[in-house]
């Protein structure tokens, strides 16, 4: 019962405060051994090992300050060793009240250790472990980085256990050294570990920032004293962004000036306008300030940032360009430019080049102007006119890039007007004239056009003259449906009546379109009288065609026969003596159709035979030729000359026997007629014995209509 008592009553004292350690043993707290398991605590009694703790351990300049207590029960001052990292650094003794307190070195390790050595019988017992980063380097920490305007304000602690002296921070910037400051400050408290140190150990530093906009590295050094070496206490970012920006959009230049366009933002005072100056060449034109309406920025700083100006071109010819800054309002290094956009003034316009105003660009009532200009760059077309000598007069202006056409109506028949064009651009401007006469309305058109007589290659017509004082007749003809035209002229007459003119060398059957138009060169053209009509002549077949030009021997096809007569009125179409076709109609004009040739394999003629009214006929021929790979057969005959007896034998593409065809004995002969359509390969061999004697061909296509061939064999 001896244990429990003792436990209550040191539990007691240790709530009260008054925690007093006297030297007897009867009277020391229980201890029990650390960090293993633990046996039963002894009460007390001789031959005992040595209780107690270790209290604190703290880092002062000579090494480490251990306090705690420690007692033996066969009595005496007990001595404690202290190890650090497993490494006795020194000893301190427990006096009579069990207490000690003492500084032994420091070494680098974790954790401080404390063993009551022991009196008497017994053994030694450590009595506890405290965990404490030892070092010799000096530590602290680096907690903020604070901005205001342009200053970096940099907080945090720094000690070294091996002076009780202000330790010196240093600042390092984007790796270059801008500074030093001792921590010296006040904090809320000592630092941990280090109680004894105080707690002016904090420091604030404050430093520029980088003059230049884009990310930088504050990084924080902790200079040693005595033993170790320093320390860095981390590194913090940060990003500048003082000088403005933006962007030039676009400077495009109308006539004699440049639109200049974009925007500009001062991020130290983002919703503020900024000052754009305006560079045209290199030299100062003018300043405007951004805050007009630009869609799409950034919304920390509203879309008021845009500017929009007009100013003056450099009327040279060439390149120029126009650059533009944005003046710094706030912070930063100065103002910043905002890009460069080039213009181009073009070289001196050259006069235009007007078409001759000459055939379908004048009638009675228009002239129509066409023009060409030498210059790259023109900006406008300035149309003017004059009436019969009469002064100008402005028609309309054309933009330098529309089409360069124009139309003058409403004008008077038999009148000369002149146009003046004048092209120009932002440098200079030149003109060109030209001159023409309207002509009067087109002459009465001829009427009653028909033909008086026709012949195998010839026409008579003859039309009615309406028109007085033309020059000429124009009369043009062609085949029906043909592109081209010919014609001749034929001399105009005086007043008015019967006209007659025969068009020679046309074609047999053949039905013509043929035209009448009074010409004269102060007179519009006017629109043509046209007829047609068909000369006469046996038939003509222009054209029999087959839908098939060839076909593969034994692999059928159907066969289309198109044709296209002129001047038959019976059509007949016969394979070999089979007729496939046979129509009369009651008219000679252009006839087409279209016959069945029925299906097969090639080798097959037709023919086309049409008949003119006049019992006169014209035919024509088609032919659809067969192909094939191989020989086409229709028989063969063997004939062995020699003395031994032979058979003839079908093989397939292996060289293997199939079938037999029949023997051809010594002095005899075989005829062989392969299937009809069947592909073989025939071969002599020697009876009974199977080795080839003569090979047939190395394939032949067994067909009706092949040939017959024969072979002797010796």
């Amino acid at each position: 019962m001896r244990r429990p008592i003792r436990a209550v009553i040191v539990a007691a004292l240790a709530v009260t405060g008054g925690l007093a350690v006297p030297a007897a043993p009867a009277h020391a707290a229980p201890f029990c051994e650390r960090p293993n398991p633990p046996p039963a605590c002894d009460t007390g009694g001789p031959g005992l090992p040595p209780r107690g703790s270790l209290s604190t351990a703290t880092r002062v300049p000579a090494g480490i300050l251990v306090t705690g207590r420690a007692e033996d029960p066969d009595g005496g001052n007990v001595r404690v060793d202290v190890s650090i990292g497993g490494r006795k650094v020194g000893s301190v003794t427990a006096g009579a009240n069990g207490q000690f307190a003492g500084t032994v070195p420091a070494v680098v390790g974790s954790s401080v250790c404390a063993t009551g050595i022991n009196n008497g019988p017994g053994h030694d017992v450590g009595i506890g472990c405290l965990p404490l980063a030892v070092s010799f380097d000096p530590v602290g920490s680096f907690d903020a980085l604070e901005r205001n305007g342009t200053t970096l304000t940099l907080r945090g602690w720094a000690v070294d256990g091996d002076t009780y002296d202000a330790v010196e921070v240093q600042v390092h910037q984007d790796g270059k050294l801008v500074g030093s400051k001792f921590a010296d400050q006040a904090l809320p408290g000592p630092v941990a570990g280090y109680a004894g140190y105080g707690n002016r150990r904090g420091f604030v530093i404050s430093v520029p920032e980088k003059p230049v906009d884009g990310d930088h590295t504050i990084c924080l050094t902790a200079v040693n004293r005595g033993a170790g070496t320093n320390r860095s206490l981390g590194c913090k970012p940060y990003s500048v962004a003082h000088q403005p920006f933006g962007a030039l959009d676009a400077a495009d230049r109308f006539g004699g000036n440049v639109r200049i366009r974009g925007w500009a933002v001062d991020p130290d005072e983002p919703k503020a306008p900024v000052e754009v100056q305006i560079l045209n060449d290199g030299q100062f034109v003018r300043s405007v300030v951004a805050d007009a309406n630009r869609p799409g920025l950034d919304p920390r700083y509203g879309p008021a940032h845009g500017f929009d100006v007009t100013v003056p071109a450099t009327l040279v010819s060439g390149p120029h360009q126009i650059c533009v800054f944005a003046k710094n309002r706030s912070y930063g290094s100065g103002d910043t430019g905002l890009g460069c956009k080039e213009y181009t003034l073009p070289a001196p316009v050259a006069a235009p080049v007007i078409e001759p105003l000459t055939g379908a660009w004048v009638t009675a009532t228009s002239i129509e102007l066409r023009w060409g200009t030498g210059s790259d760059v023109v900006d406008g077309h300035r149309i003017e006119r004059s009436t019969a000598g009469g002064q100008w007069e402005r028609l309309g202006w054309l933009g330098g890039g529309q089409q360069r056409v124009y139309q003058s109506g409403d004008l008077t028949p038999g009148t000369r007007y002149c146009y003046r064009i004048t092209v120009d651009n932002v440098l200079s401007e030149a003109s060109a004239e030209a001159c023409a006469t309207t002509l009067w309305p087109a002459l009465p058109a001829p009427a009653d056009l028909t033909v008086v007589g026709q012949g195998e290659n010839s026409l008579k017509i003859r039309w009615t003259d309406n028109a007085e004082g033309e020059d000429d007749y124009l009369v043009a003809w062609r085949p029906v449906g043909a592109e081209t035209w010919q014609n001749a002229t034929v001399a105009g007459t005086p007043g008015t009546g019967a006209v007659t003119y025969t068009i020679r060398n046309l074609n047999p059957s053949t039905e013509y379109e043929f035209g009448i138009l009074p010409r004269n060169a102060a007179h519009e053209a006017g629109a043509a009288v046209t007829s047609t009509a068909w000369t006469n002549g046996g038939p003509r077949v222009n054209g029999f065609t087959s839908s098939v030009s060839t076909i593969q021997a034994c692999v059928p096809q159907n066969v289309t026969l198109n044709w296209t007569t002129t001047g038959a009125n019976r059509v007949v179409v016969k394979r070999g003596d089979k007729t496939l076709y046979d129509k009369t109609q009651k008219t000679v004009a252009t006839w087409s159709d279209r016959v069945s040739g029925e299906s097969h394999d090639g080798n097959v003629g037709y023919t086309l035979t049409a008949y003119g009214p006049d019992g006169r006929t014209t035919t024509s021929k088609v032919t659809v030729q067969r192909v094939s790979a191989w020989p086409l057969i229709s028989g063969i005959e063997f004939n062995n000359t020699g003395w031994y007896d032979l058979e003839a034998w079908y093989f397939d593409q292996g060289g293997n026997r199939l079938k037999k065809a029949g023997d051809v004995p010594s002095g005899g002969k075989l005829v062989v007629r392969p299937p009809h359509c069947e592909l073989a390969r025939i071969q002599l061999v020697y009876a009974g014995t199977g080795v080839v004697h003569t090979t047939y061909h190395t394939y032949i296509l067994g067909h009706k209509e092949g040939r017959f061939d024969q072979l002797s064999s010796s």
